[in-house]
C-alpha cells in the first residue's frame, strides 16, 4: 500500500519497509529516491536517485528503465554511488540483452559537493553515509534571490533607484528543502549540517525499541530511534518523516512507541511514513 505524505507544497507518495523495499516519489520535483521493487505510478518520474546496491532499494532499475522505454517516454536520468556504476552497467546491458530491445538511459555517478540541476529552481548534491556498503543521501535544494545585506533596511524607494542604476542588489542562496537518508547510521545526521537544516527529512529508523537496541542496530548499519531523540534539540527540520521501520514491528506499535518517545522539541514535526489505519 502506497503512503502519502506533503508539506509546503511539496507532495510525496511511496512505500518504505525496511529490508522490503523502499522508493519515495516527490511530484513536483519529478524524482524518485530509490526503487526497490517498482511503483507503476511513478513510471513517469524522471529523475532516479540511487541511494546504495542492497536489493530492496535498487532492484526495480531494470524494469523501470524498459517499462519506459516500452512506453516511448524520453530516457530517464539515473544517479548513483560511483561504486555501482559499472556493475550496474553491466547487469541493464544483460537485461536488454534478454527482452531483445535497446534501454534508453542516462546514467551518471553523483559525487558530494558537486551540484546537479533538476530544473531552473532545483538542484541536489548527495553527501555520503555510513552503512554496510557503499551509499550516499541526497539533499535537494532550491535556488532563490535575497537581498543582499548592505541593502536591507533601505526604503523601497531606493532600492528602486538602485536597481535602475545597475546596481546588484541581490544575491544568489540555496535552500536545504529535501533531504532522503538511505540506509544509514545515525552520523549521517551529525556529519552534515544541511541535512538538519533541510525542511524536510526523510530518515531511516529501523528499529525503535530495546528487542534490537542501538548496538546492534549500529552493527548493521541502521539507525535507532533513540539515537535520534537523544539529540532531537539539533534537528531544524520542519518535518522529520521517519522511514524504513523494520517489519518486527506493527504499524500500531510504531506510532505508539514514537509518540510515547517523542522529546518536546520535535512534538509536531515528526511523521511516521506509514499507511493510514
Amino acid at each position: 500500500m502506497r503512503v502519502a505524505f506533503s508539506h509546503n507544497g511539496l507532495k510525496f507518495s511511496g512505500i518504505s519497509e525496511g529490508g522490503i523495499r523502499t522508493s519515495i516519489a516527490c511530484q513536483n520535483l519529478n524524482l524518485l529516491f530509490d526503487i526497490g521493487g517498482f511503483p507503476s505510478n511513478s513510471l513517469h518520474m524522471d529523475n532516479l536517485l540511487i541511494t546504495h546496491g542492497h536489493l530492496d532499494h535498487a532492484s526495480g532499475i531494470p524494469y523501470y528503465i524498459s517499462q519506459r522505454s516500452l512506453r516511448k517516454l524520453k530516457p530517464p536520468k539515473i544517479y548513483l554511488p560511483e561504486v555501482m556504476y559499472e556493475p550496474m552497467q553491466q547487469i541493464l546491458a544483460l537485461y536488454s540483452q534478454m527482452e531483445d530491445f535497446p534501454y534508453n538511459y542516462t546514467m551518471q555517478v553523483c559525487r558530494s559537493g558537486e551540484m546537479y540541476p533538476l530544473n531552473s529552481q532545483y538542484s541536489f548534491t548527495s553527501y555520503p553515509t555510513f552503512h554496510r556498503v557503499a551509499s550516499q543521501g541526497y539533499t535537494v535544494y532550491e535556488t532563490r534571490k535575497k537581498l543582499k545585506a548592505k541593502f536591507q533596511g533601505i526604503a523601497g524607494e531606493e532600492i528602486l533607484k538602485l536597481k535602475k542604476q545597475g546596481v546588484e542588489i541581490t544575491e544568489v542562496i540555496q535552500i536545504p528543502i529535501v533531504s532522503f537518508s538511505g540506509d544509514t547510521r545515525s552520523d549521517y545526521l551529525w556529519e552534515y549540517e544541511d541535512v538538519r537544516k533541510s525542511k524536510i527529512l526523510f530518515m531511516e529508523c529501523t528499529y525503535i525499541d530495546e528487542e534490537r537496541g542501538i548496538a546492534a542496530s549500529r552493527e548493521w548499519g541502521h539507525t535507532h530511534l533513540d539515537e535520534i531523540f537523544a539529540k532531537a534539540d539539533r534537528l531544524e527540520n520542519e518535518k522529520l518523516v521517519l522511514i524504513h521501520f523494520s517489519k518486527r514491528y506493527s504499524n500500531r506499535y510504531i506510532r505508539h512507541t514514537v509518540k510515547q518517545k517523542t522529546p518536546p522539541s520535535l512534538e509536531g514535526r515528526i511523521h511516521c511514513f506509514l499507511p493510514e489505519e
